[in-house]
Order: C-alpha cells, then structure tokens, then sequence
C-alpha cells in the first residue's frame, strides 16, 4: 500500500469561493483548505478519521491549495494537516485550538454551532478626535486574566469616559503567559483567556455600553512553531521575509501577494465576525510602506473590510506621522508626547529630554511640532506597555515621593487631557498603579481603588474625560501660548471652538506655588475646573495662583 509520502496527488479545481481553513457548509459538509504551493502531498488527520495519515488525502489545484470536502457530525472535531507525509502542522485559519500536549495544537471545527447573538445594533464609532483611548493587557487586567475578567470591570472603564478600549494582542500564543506580541494563530483567541464566545460577550457588552474595541495586531512577525513558518524552509517560504527580524523572530515579507492575501483575510475575519471596530498596528517601522505593499495594502485592506474603522500605527521611528500622511492610517502614537512630559513630571532629564524646555513642551501639546496635520492624528499618552509607570517615572527623582507622584500624574493628565491630539490611558494608570514594567505576570493593583489617593485620581480623571467630552474647544486645531515661564516652570495655553467653547489650561511643573498673570481671552466669568470656583475676568491680566505640581482649567461661561 503506498504511504502518504509517496502518493501522488489529485490534481482537482477547488469548488468556486472555498475559503482557505475549515468551515461548515451546511447539512453537514465540511470544506478544509491549505494553500500550500509545491508540496508533494497534504493530509488531512483528524478524530472523525482516527487521526490515521493516508485516510484523507487532500486534491490541489493550480494554484497550490489543497482541499477537500468531508461530511462530519454535529459538534466539535479535532485536526491538522499532514504535509509530504512527514511534517504535521495546524491549520493556520483555525478559529479555535486545543493543545493536548507538545507544540502542534489540535485546530477545531464546530458543525452545526449556533451563531452568536448580537445586541449591539445601536451602537457606532465616534470620531476620532472624540476618543478617550484606555490600552489594556487582558491576562493583567483582572485578577481572572480572562475576557469574562474584564467584561466584569466595563462599568469601571465606562465610569472613567473611555469610549474606546486597546486590547492588547490576543491572538492565540504559545503558552499562557505573554503580551502577545508573539502570534502564532492569527484567527483564534487566546485559549487561556477564554472562548470565542467570552469575547464576543466582551464585545458586544461594552459595544451596549457605548464602548469600541481595537485589537492591538502584529503584522511583522509571527512565532517560529506558527504553522506558517512550519510549512517550508525559510529561504523558501512564500510568506517570509529574507530581511530578519530584531526580535528574533520569522519575519513576514509585506510585499508578496501570499501574505498580503493572508493580512487581507485576517483583517476581515475580526471586523466581521467579532465586530471589531479597529486596530493598532505594531512595529510599523518594521513593515514599511511604499504606496502599494506594507502599511499601504495592510490600511488599504482594512478599508475594504470596514471603511470607518480606526487604524493606528505604531511608528517610533523618524518621522512619526509620516505613515498617516503616506498610507490610510488615521493617526499614530505619539511617543514624543511620554517623553517630553517625564522630563518635566520628575523635574529632570528623562530619555534624552530635558525640565523646563517648554519649547519641547509646546511642540508636543501642539499636532504641528511632530509633523501632524489635524488633532485627530497624534495619540498622546502619558503610560503604555512600552514605558514605565508615569509615577514611577516621577519617583526616579529621590525628592519626588509617592505622594508627590500621585500629584504629577494628576499634573500630567490635566496636560494629557487638554493638549491637541487623542489621549490615551495604561490600565491602572488612573488609580496610580505604579509596579515596575516587566513582561511577566504584573496583575493590576484593584486594592488602590479603596485608597483615597486612587479614589481621588479616578475622579481626576473621570473628571478630565468628562470636561474633553463636553468642551468642544478640546477636539479643535485651535491652540495659542498664553504663559511660558521657563524660570517658574508654567505655562498656559488657550483652547477654543467656533461655537463658543473657550477654555485656558495653567500647567504648573514646579515643586513650588506659583504666582503668575494671565492675560485671558475675552472678559467675563470663567468657571476653574478642577477647583471649582469662578473668575471674573475685566480688562487686562488676572493674577492667579497655582499649587506645586498642578494645574488649573478654566471654562468660559459668559
């Protein structure tokens, strides 16, 4: 009997609109697919075939992909793939794995499954200027490290006046444990943290709660046991890039047509079937762009999927609003905003910025400084998973501490909150979680939340999102220094809208009271945010005082 290495294959036209992976076609017919061009055979293994290798063997077309039809059971069935009859892999499209022990997980295929029951019809995207962005990792999150974990904490987040939550990659991984900036499966979520239906249930309830979701996706590399990278070679690899990878790991070339169809189809899947309405692309400077490959098919693609979704790149490199300009990405993280505000919020130089340098300081409140065009474009952040905590940033300096660090991270989400661009959250950031960056387990701190210091920076800001969300002046490109006092460390800017919304914003970064004169636009009453009193305004300057260490915003009431 010949072996499935030595069989020759059927060559056999695919059915019309097979889509590669398995999918139920109805009554019971199952197609299977796996474009894998030049192979001598694939096999098909699963537990309706007694995981036997020459039981099904697959047909291919011209094309290189390789299929077969099968009628199966209700429920779910355990596969993979058997390539040349010596390499098992999992199917790359599995929407759902098992691992049963060692690196090749079981793809799972569920026939006759019921689909899910959405209850979001109501709910659609803001612009982009409008958002309050809120980046969290989910096995972090809660102590559950689950979907279900952080669908139990929404009301915390929607309190807060997130409007849109940054999951962090949660594309299947090896392991249990990780940031998930290492895919293995790109269209199955991560076991660990709960079923596909968990987070559509994660979806769908913060959706009902006025809530968007962007998926954190890594498009420059996946693992190096991915099922892609197990199918060939590397030099002779379809999908992978002969350029390298800084990570270490198998790098996916962004200019052939394999790869591009694959991001295509992954795109799709997530902004159709679990209503996702974005998403934030990593390592951009990796990928690149040159108008028609990289960046510019992988937005161009996502458009195709869903025109209105947010697309945010990561580029921490050169000219960090050139991929907006260059390819459809709406805007980009703005790390420039993280490093000139911790130089000023723990009094000294930080990553090569420097205390008191309000030039650097206005460049980064303003889009213009770094090359954006529009206030929608910049994401500015004080936090992410990249940087340190911006308290423990504060408390670098010996003479700031933990009290005083509570107070600049306040200072610095006044800034946050009122310069020109998108602000953006680190979970934990607005109850003064503090830890130390680190890849590992690093569980939030929900016992802060019982402190009256994390009582008072929610409803800090709470209180920020609040006034962002209602002052119009807030989402413009209107911008003007009022005060910039380098010896006192202040400095004052003016916010307005053309249907009225005035606002003036009093950043002090001195560890001491400040008195300053402040020249406010038009005369009237201006009711001060934060400590909520009211100035009357005549001709001429206002004196002001300012505490250490914070801020001040007034609001024009007429």
């Amino acid at each position: 009997m010949a072996t499935a290495e030595e069989s020759q294959p059927r060559v056999e036209q695919a059915p019309d609109n097979i889509l590669h992976g398995a999918h139920d076609l109805g009554d019971g017919k199952v197609s299977f697919a796996l474009w894998a061009p030049w192979k001598k055979s694939v096999h098909l293994i699963g537990d309706f075939n007694g995981w036997d290798g020459n039981a099904d063997a697959m047909a291919v077309d011209e094309s290189g992909l390789w299929w077969i039809e099968k009628q199966l059971e209700p429920g779910e069935h355990a596969y993979q793939f058997v390539i040349d009859g010596e390499t098992t892999i999992s199917d790359p499209y599995a929407r759902k794995l098992r691992w049963e022990g060692g690196d090749v997980p079981h793809a799972i295929i569920a026939v006759n499954a019921q689909p899910y029951e959405w209850h979001d019809g109501g709910f659609g995207i803001k612009p982009m200027n409008q958002l309050v962005i809120y980046e969290l990792h989910v096995g972090d999150f809660s102590p559950e490290g689950t979907f279900e974990g952080v669908a139990k904490r929404l009301d915390h987040i929607a309190n807060l006046g997130i409007d849109a939550i940054e999951l962090m990659p949660i594309q299947e991984f090896p392991g249990d444990q990780s940031w998930g900036y290492n895919p293995a499966y790109f269209f199955a979520p991560e076991s660990s943290y709960g079923t596909a239906e968990d987070l559509k249930n994660l979806i769908d309830a913060a959706h009902q709660r006025g809530i968007g979701i962007i998926l954190d996706m890594v498009f420059n590399h996946t693992t190096g046991d991915a099922p892609l990278n197990r199918l060939y070679p590397y030099d002779q690899n379809p999908y992978m890039s002969s350029d390298g990878n800084p990570y270490g790991f198998p790098d996916l070339n962004h200019w052939n047509d394999a790869t591009k169809r694959l991001i295509a189809d992954i795109q799709s899947y997530w902004l159709s079937e679990y209503h996702i309405d974005g998403f934030r692309y990593d390592y951009v400077e990796g990928i690149e762009w040159d108008g028609v490959n990289g960046m510019s098919f992988i937005t161009w693609s996502a458009r195709q999927a869903k025109p209105y979704a947010y697309l945010i790149a990561e580029h921490i490199v050169g000219d960090t609003a050139a991929v907006v300009h260059e390819t459809e990405t709406d805007a980009s993280w703005h790390w420039q905003f993280t490093k000139t505000l911790g130089a000023q919020l723990s009094e000294g130089e930080y990553q090569g910025y420097q205390y008191g340098d309000l030039g650097a300081l206005e460049r980064v409140l303003t889009f213009g400084g770094d090359g954006y065009t529009d206030n929608a474009q910049p994401i500015n952040y004080l936090e992410s998973h990249d940087e340190e905590r911006i308290m423990r940033v504060a408390m670098s300096n010996p003479a700031i501490g933990e009290a005083g660090a509570v107070r600049k991270s306040m200072l610095g989400a006044i800034a946050l909150f009122t310069a020109q661009g998108v602000p953006m959250l680190y979970s934990g950031q607005e109850f003064g979680a503090h830890g130390e960056k680190t890849i590992g387990v690093s569980k939030l701190p929900w016992e802060f939340m019982d402190s009256d210091s994390g009582k008072a920076m929610y409803h800090h800001y709470a209180t920020l999102a609040y006034m962002r969300h209602t002052q119009a002046a807030l989402q413009t490109n209107n911008f003007q220094v009022l005060v910039a006092d380098a010896e006192k460390k202040v400095f004052v800017y003016h916010r307005w809208a053309d249907n009225g919304s005035d606002i003036v914003v009093a950043l002090n970064f001195s560890p001491a009271d400040q008195h300053i004169a402040i020249d406010f636009p038009q005369t009237g009453t201006w009711h001060e945010w934060l400590h909520d009193y009211d100035e009357q305004v005549g001709d001429g300057p206002v004196e002001v005082d300012l505490p250490d260490s914070f801020g001040k915003v007034w609001v024009f009431q007429g």
